[in-house]
C-alpha cells in the first residue's frame, strides 16, 4: 500500500486528488486519510435544493460540493475523518466490503467493537458512524468513506435539513439516520490522537505501506482538476434536475405572500409572486429579472434589493423574501 500524506483540507482538492491518482499507475493501492473545514459533499446524482439548506450554508460559511460517487448527502467538519482508497479495478461492479472491512478491522484494533452494516455503512452501538462510496474511472476504483470522531451533529442536522419546502423534484433524496461519534466510546481522546492512531491501526492492516510524495508539477495537474472540475459550481448545483417550489407566508404589517419557482440546474427559469401586500412593484418585471439568475440566497437578495430599490413592498425586505425562498 502506498501512503500519501495530505494537509489540505479544502474538500475539492482531495476530491482532484482522489481523480488525479486514478489516472495513474502505481503498482498498488494508494490510501489517504484527511479531514475538511464545515463541509457538505453531494452525492453524485443528488438534488442540492432537496438536501442542502444554502441559506443556513451561505450564512456558517460551509463549503458545498459535490462527489463523482453516488449516495447520499453527508457533512464534515474537523471532528470528521474522511479516507479514501484508490486501486487498480479487478471489476466494475461497485463492492464497498473490500475496503469498508479493513477500516472496520483497525476500528476494531483500537478497541472500537463496530460493525458493518446494510450496504455501505458502520455502525457503533447501533448507530451509523461511517458511510462509504465509490466510483470507477481510469480503470481504477476510488473508494471512500467518513468517520464521524467529533463532529457538530446540531450543524450537520441543520445544514441537511430544508425545513418546509414542498418539493417536486426528479432526484434521488437521502434517508437521515441516526449517526453517532466515535468519540462517545473513547471520551478521554482528542481528535489528533485518534487519527494518529487509527493511521497507524490501518497501516497495520497492510502488508507493507510506501509512502507516497507528489512533485510540484504533479500537483499542479491536481489544481486543474479541482479547478476544472470539483470547484466549479456547474458540478456542484447544476447537476440539480427541474424542481419546483412554492412557498406562503404572512408578515405582520406587509401581508401575505405567495412565491413560485422553477429552478432548474441550479438556476431560476421561473419566479412568480402575488399576495395581498402593498406595492407599485411590476411583478412581470420582477419575474423576468430574477429568471436566469444562480438560485443561490446571495444572488437572489441582491438582484431583489435592486429591482426592489424604486418600488419597495410594504414592510417586506428584499431579505424576507429572500429567506421565503430558502426557508
Amino acid at each position: 500500500m502506498l501512503y500519501l500524506p495530505t494537509t489540505s483540507n479544502d474538500a475539492t482538492k482531495l476530491f482532484a486528488l482522489e481523480y488525479w491518482l486514478a489516472q495513474q499507475d502505481y503498482p498498488s493501492t494508494v490510501f489517504l486519510l484527511w479531514s475538511t473545514r464545515p463541509t457538505i459533499m453531494l452525492g453524485k446524482y443528488q438534488d442540492a435544493l432537496a438536501e442542502v439548506n444554502l441559506a443556513f450554508a451561505e450564512r456558517q460559511k460551509l463549503q458545498v460540493t459535490r462527489r463523482y460517487s453516488g449516495g447520499g448527502t453527508i457533512y464534515t467538519d474537523p471532528g470528521c475523518f474522511q479516507y479514501s482508497f484508490i486501486a487498480p479495478a479487478t471489476t466494475a461492479k461497485i463492492d464497498f466490503t473490500q475496503f469498508s472491512a479493513r477500516i472496520c478491522q483497525a476500528l476494531q484494533q483500537m478497541g472500537l467493537p463496530v460493525q458493518q452494516s446494510s450496504r455501505n455503512d458502520l455502525t457503533f452501538q447501533g448507530r451509523k458512524f461511517s458511510g462509504n462510496a465509490q466510483y470507477h474511472r481510469f480503470g481504477h476504483v476510488i473508494h471512500h468513506g467518513s468517520l464521524l470522531f467529533d463532529t457538530d451533529v446540531k450543524t450537520m442536522a441543520t445544514a441537511l435539513h430544508v425545513d418546509n419546502l414542498k418539493l417536486r423534484s426528479k432526484h434521488i433524496a437521502s434517508v437521515h439516520q441516526r449517526v453517532i461519534n466515535l468519540k462517545t466510546g473513547l471520551p478521554t481522546m482528542m481528535a489528533a490522537e485518534f487519527r494518529a492512531r487509527l493511521l497507524a491501526s490501518i497501516k497495520q492492516t497492510a502488508d507493507e505501506v510506501t509512502p507516497l510524495t507528489l512533485t510540484p508539477t504533479q500537483w499542479r495537474a491536481v489544481d486543474g482538476i479541482q479547478q476544472a472540475i470539483f470547484a466549479n459550481d456547474k458540478f456542484i448545483y447544476q447537476s440539480t434536475p427541474l424542481t419546483e417550489i412554492t412557498k406562503k407566508r404572512y408578515f405582520p404589517g406587509g401581508g401575505l405572500v405567495k412565491l413560485s419557482l422553477t429552478v432548474k440546474h441550479g438556476v431560476l427559469t421561473a419566479f412568480r409572486l402575488n399576495g395581498d401586500f402593498f406595492s407599485d412593484v411590476d411583478v412581470a418585471r420582477l419575474s423576468q429579472g430574477l429568471v436566469g439568475q444562480r438560485f443561490r440566497p446571495a444572488t437572489v437578495q441582491a438582484q431583489l434589493t435592486a429591482l426592489l430599490a424604486a418600488t419597495p413592498i410594504v414592510n417586506i425586505s428584499a431579505a424576507d423574501l429572500t429567506a421565503l425562498c430558502f426557508s
